[in-house]
């Protein structure tokens, strides 16, 4: 009797090993964007174009000897995971099962109560009472950092772990399709433009992968999650209009490599948009190829190749007229990428293109879009 594969999901993760790893970006650039290339070969795992794949990363080593040393600690101590049960040493939880980038409210507060110096458990009090600064407090003071501010409370090693948060996976759009690459899975990783001590303002997720992650040894725990519809239409033949600014890029490469695998004659409208187009424009052969080859329109927003400040909110509204005559012909759209500001600028100048293009009032546009939205012709992958 043949074994059943195993099923890798959030319980039980595929360990995959990076295959590739290169910048997208010029050497000068003072942020850096990434191109990965995992190996699924004899994973059994499949993904389709729309999905994210969710990676459970570690901790930097020297932010954690920062954490022990804030304990006194070696790091061999043992202590009990209390939501596996397993026994770990007290260095491999912290490197890889628990947030010590930040502070949790539970160790915070009883770090507050434990205090024996009053004035500074007043300052933690007074905090606790400040939603606002309390959540920027917590969000920008790591553990070590805290333990050191706070040295006189004492922990015990399982103590203070039974007070702190899971380090959670993090979710990547995945920007290729298994039509092309065959057992592989892409990835587009931007690490900030900023300096950490801790690299903690790297992102413990993208640090990990770019620069802590060894090619071709280090396993990467990973599962795949599905899209909820964000993904090509099923007619072939339907054009599609694409917004995604920096590494929103992803899925949109996905859905090139699978439209050119299946053949599919619907026309392809891509807005990119990133701060330098010598430094920064992410695949430009690729697009370029395509460009040629007449499968794909691309409209490119460089924000710092001039003085005023150009985003692909002012491409959308420059083509407006076109765009909604796309949509009134059956195009699907599709945003992914910043949730705060492009993505509420995209939707806000797409309700002023039907507006203006369609001859609608503001209520009208609010329909006419809320009925795309219900169709899935306007679909957001947004973080």
């Amino acid at each position: 009797m043949s074994l059943s594969a195993p099923i890798f999901d959030r319980k039980n993760p595929y360990p995959a090993k990076i295959k590739e790893r290169y910048s997208l970006c010029h050497p000068s650039s003072p942020k850096n964007t990434y191109h990965l290339v995992l190996d699924l070969k004899d994973s059994g795992l499949t993904y389709q174009v729309g999905d994210s794949v969710a990676i459970f990363p570690q901790h930097d080593p020297l932010l954690v000897n920062h954490t022990l040393d804030a304990l006194r600690a070696s790091g061999d101590e043992l202590i009990i995971d209390k939501r596996t049960q397993l026994t770990l040493s007290l260095r491999t939880f912290l490197q890889t099962k628990a947030a010590i980038t930040t502070v949790s409210r539970k160790l915070f507060t009883e770090t507050a109560k434990k205090h024996p110096d009053p004035a500074k458990a007043a300052t933690l009090t007074a905090l606790l009472d400040n939603a606002p600064l309390l959540k920027e407090y917590l969000e920008k003071t790591d553990l070590g950092t805290f333990l050191k501010e706070h040295a006189e409370v004492k922990w015990e090693s399982q103590d203070l772990c039974d007070h702190l948060m899971p380090l959670l996976p993090r979710f990547y759009s995945i920007s290729s399709s298994m039509k092309a690459v065959g057992e592989e899975m892409h990835l587009t990783v931007a690490i900030p433009a900023y300096t950490d001590p801790f690299q903690r303002a790297l992102g413990v997720c993208t640090h990990y992968l770019c620069h802590l992650a060894i090619v071709g040894e280090t396993n990467i725990p990973l599962y795949i999650q599905p899209h909820h519809g964000f993904t090509l239409p099923e007619n072939p033949a339907s054009p599609v209009i694409m917004v995604g600014p920096g590494t929103g890029i992803a899925p949109f490469r996905a859905f090139m490599q699978e439209r050119e695998m299946l053949k599919a004659p619907g026309k392809n409208w891509l807005f990119f948009g990133e701060w330098n187009r010598s430094h920064h424009f992410f695949y430009e052969d690729y697009w370029r190829e395509l460009e040629n080859s007449g499968k794909l329109r691309i409209n490119a927003a460089f924000s710092r190749d001039q003085e005023h400040k150009v985003y692909v909110q002012h491409h959308l509204e420059a083509h407006g007229a076109e765009i909604f005559n796309w949509i009134e012909s059956g195009a699907s759209f599709f945003v992914c990428g910043d949730a705060h500001k492009m993505a509420k600028d995209v939707e806000s100048t797409l309700l002023s293109i039907f507006r203006l293009h369609g001859n609608f009032s503001e209520i009208e546009a609010e329909k006419y879009l809320k009925a795309l939205r219900v169709s899935k012709r306007y679909l957001r992958d947004v973080y």
